[in-house]
């Protein structure tokens, strides 16, 4: 996981009823918080699109530029 300073946070409203079915999922899940199961859904989504492989790239790059600096 990237350091908290290269972390980007989003402040999304959900409805009680979608953020207590969420609590439930993680509980029942290997995710240790709404927020990993979030990140991991947006995840496969994306890898679904076909943007998986674009996001890796972009990472890859991330990490030679720090490595380069």
């Amino acid at each position: 996981m990237p350091k908290r300073k290269d972390m980007r946070y989003w402040n999304v409203p959900v409805t009680p009823h979608l953020d207590n079915i969420l609590e439930k999922a993680v509980a029942l899940n290997a995710h240790v918080s709404k927020s990993d199961l979030i990140r991991s859904a947006v995840r496969e989504k994306l890898n679904a699109m076909g943007l998986g492989i674009e996001l890796e790239k972009v990472n890859e790059e991330k990490e030679r530029a720090k490595t380069n600096e």
